[in-house]
């Protein structure tokens, strides 16, 4: 195999969310750094598509069909500039997204090498089980590759763990993104696998700033909330400490009839922004507050004051990232209120250079090296 390897990258394109976003951009970068040409598939399952794994079940398809779009209307700019970033900053193949499962095997035949991840891709509930996201189009001809993805579930439905035992074999590489995933890997397929760091870690700080713009619409210092699942208590906690510390408290997303009804001079809805608004919010905030992967992430890569929430969806990698780093002081629990204190960044600055050196040099032998299994 040549040196240059022409990558696919199998994740989440068309996802209005910015951990999703990111990532994808962050892996495709990643890959092009190593002296390779990525290009992140745009295909975007039915499933998904439809949303159907935001559905709790409580509504019918009809009413949910209806209540996605108006969001969809509600939230028109929302959507625009996530469609603008991807268009601006993510090498798409093809331009336009596609959802037939029929032409994955033809776009598989343009790479050389598929890598799978980041993000949960692998989690059934997000993608309704469809093992495209286990690459089980590839040809023999192309190598399969697994790059940080996360299951986020404790237990795997039986029938689908079945058929994503027969499609893991086949890998020539696999990463995870949590020890929950590596033990997983090694109860389903007997084989050990690294632990790599999230995509978004793999580039520099700087990178990363290129791409902000600025939020215009607050002034002075803030904390900001971000949250992947309501938290009534956070909320609270975070209102509380910004108003006790003179700060304003920016909330990214909700609805927007929210943003308008809100009375409470602490409180400003940063509703329908941009992903690179996102990054600038990040970067710019006194502290972070938030319960979200992603949200740490950044705030780690911006060595930002953060308080984290561990919520049900996301506890084993939210606590690996922050074990490792050595920052899990930066955990509030839930019967505690927040304190004025600084994150101590001087064992994430010792670890996490290693950590992404040594993922670094995964993703190189994962697409240097002639790999089979199975």
């Amino acid at each position: 195999m040549e040196n240059n390897v022409k990558v696919g990258i199998f994740t989440f394109p068309n996802s209005v969310s910015y951990g999703a976003v990111l990532q994808m951009y962050a892996l495709c970068r990643a890959v092009n750094m190593l002296g390779h040409e990525a290009e992140a598939i745009n295909y975007y399952s039915a499933y998904m598509k439809a949303e159907k794994h935001c559905n709790s079940g409580h509504m019918s398809s009809l009413k949910y069909t209806l209540k996605r779009t108006m969001r969809r209307v509600l939230h028109a700019p929302l959507y625009a500039g996530f469609t603008a970033f991807e268009k601006k900053n993510v090498p798409l193949y093809p331009k336009r997204f596609f959802s037939d499962k029929s032409r994955l095997p033809e776009v598989s035949a343009r790479y050389e090498a598929i890598i799978c991840g980041s993000d949960q891709v692998w989690n059934p509930d997000i993608t309704g089980s469809d093992l495209s996201y286990f690459l089980d189009f590839c040809g023999k001809e192309t190598r399969r590759i697994s790059y940080a993805p996360s299951f986020a579930l404790d237990t795997l439905p039986a029938d689908f763990a079945a058929d994503a035992r027969e499609e893991l074999l086949k890998f020539s590489s696999l990463s995870v993104r949590e020890l929950q995933g590596q033990a997983m890997i090694a109860e389903m397929i007997g084989r050990e696998v690294p632990v790599v760091v999230d995509p978004t870690m793999l580039i520099e700080t700087h990178d990363w700033r290129q791409l902000e713009m600025p939020y215009q619409r607050i002034k002075g210092e803030y904390l900001l909330y971000f949250t992947v699942k309501g938290s009534s208590t956070l909320f609270k906690k975070s209102r509380d400490f910004a108003k006790k510390n003179g700060l304003k408290m920016v909330v990214v997303g909700g609805k927007i009839l929210k943003k308008f009804r809100n009375n409470d001079p602490v409180v400003h809805y940063a509703v329908d922004i941009s992903p690179a608004e996102w990054l600038w919010l990040v970067d710019h905030a006194r502290y972070v507050s938030t319960n979200s992967f992603h949200g740490t992430a950044f705030s780690i890569i911006f060595e930002k004051d953060f308080y984290l929430e561990l919520s049900s969806l996301a506890n084993s990698r939210l606590s690996n990232i922050v074990n490792m780093l050595g920052l899990d002081s930066r955990i509030v629990p839930k019967e505690e209120e927040m304190l004025l204190s600084q994150a101590d960044y001087t064992v994430a600055r010792e670890v996490l250079p290693r950590l992404k050196g040594e993922s670094l040099d995964y993703l190189k032998n994962a697409l240097s090296e002639e790999r089979h299994y199975g």
